[in-house]
């Protein structure tokens, strides 16, 4: 392959795998969102079994999120996905707690973010097996650690007078939700759908939004803005998200009104309307996401083809040269200049 071939499948790989138009990011940003959002409320739904002092339940549905980052942008997916859930299933829903939301939204794109980069190649069963339990472990871990560090510092007392008072009683107890969930949400409503789609998806979803499939031999780098570590982002995520819920925790053990209850929607329309209402809110997030995401795609469909019908019309610079008259045409020269 010659210099210049080369340099132009450089500039190919640098186009399709690392930078995106506003309209492609907006896309992955809308569909992550309507998708996991849907799939929150559908979860809610799902009826919880109750064995014992233990509740279980499907958190969420792991898969939607990691098969999207597998197969997408995982950055904007990781932004998207938990965006949704806080939009169509917490706002609709009327269960929406203010900016004490964030630490859950941080968790979770941390989550997702890491989980798709480990997915290097869609088709790989074993990757995609291993990526939605890393993804539960990631976000149920910094959430753990958290609700630990709320307890020891003695601002969380009713998780401690559900488990008789007893710290050990509470570690126990989220040691062994951190169990169930990895079992179900990781593994039932995680790797197993997630193997059998995301190779089934994989070169059908992308050409929609423009895009090519994920080179396996080029995957995403698990990096944080500017090249910045992803370490470092994901400390800087954890303390901001442990921030917030320290002071949401604190506020409501004072019994006061503060920063962490701000813009807070509750209304609980499941409580006054019944279950029914939770295929309504489903059915309305479904027609409002995607058709947000078809507007979108329209209107980049229409301004690429204006694009291409602009630089069709205009002559390319080697057209130009080559009917450009002879020099010696005194014509010709004073056009030139």
């Amino acid at each position: 392959m010659s210099v210049p071939e080369l340099v132009d499948d450089f500039r190919d790989r640098m186009r399709t795998t690392d930078t995106l138009s506003g309209a492609q990011k907006l896309m992955i940003l809308v569909l992550s969102m309507t998708l996991y959002g849907v799939g929150d409320i559908v979860a809610n739904i799902v009826p919880d079994l109750q064995a014992g002092p233990v509740e279980i339940g499907v958190s969420y549905f792991a898969f939607i999120a990691v098969v999207l980052a597998a197969l997408l942008n995982p950055l904007w997916v990781a932004l998207g996905a938990p965006l949704g859930e806080l939009v169509f299933s917490d706002m609709l829903l009327g269960d929406f707690g203010g900016f004490s939301e964030v630490e859950g939204w941080l968790e979770t794109a941390l989550a997702i973010y890491i989980a798709g980069c480990l997915v290097r190649n869609p088709r790989s069963v074993r990757q995609l097996f291993w990526a939605p339990i890393v993804m539960v472990l990631v976000d149920k871990v910094t959430g753990g650690i958290i609700d630990i560090a709320k307890v020891a510092v003695g601002i969380d007392p009713e998780a401690l007078e559900e488990n008789d008072g007893l710290f050990s009683a509470f570690l126990v107890a989220e040691g062994i939700d951190l169990t169930l969930t990895i079992v179900i949400s990781g593994i039932l409503f995680g790797a197993l759908p997630a193997m059998w789609l995301a190779p089934r998806l994989y070169g059908k979803i992308e050409p929609i939004m423009g895009l090519r499939p994920r080179d396996p031999a080029h995957p995403p780098r698990m990096r944080g803005p500017w090249g910045t570590s992803i370490w470092a982002v994901g400390g800087l995520a954890f303390v901001a998200a442990a921030a917030v819920a320290l002071v949401a925790a604190w506020e409501e053990t004072a019994g006061r009104d503060g920063i962490s209850t701000f813009a807070a929607f509750d209304p609980d329309y499941v409580d006054r309307f019944g279950d029914a209402y939770l295929w309504i809110a489903a059915s309305v997030a479904l027609v409002l996401g995607f058709g947000v995401f078809f507007l979108i795609r329209a209107l980049r469909a229409r301004t690429a083809k204006a694009v291409d019908t602009s630089s069709e019309a205009a002559p390319s610079p080697a057209a130009s040269s080559e009917a450009a008259p002879e020099p010696t045409d005194t014509t010709s020269t004073g056009t030139d200049a």
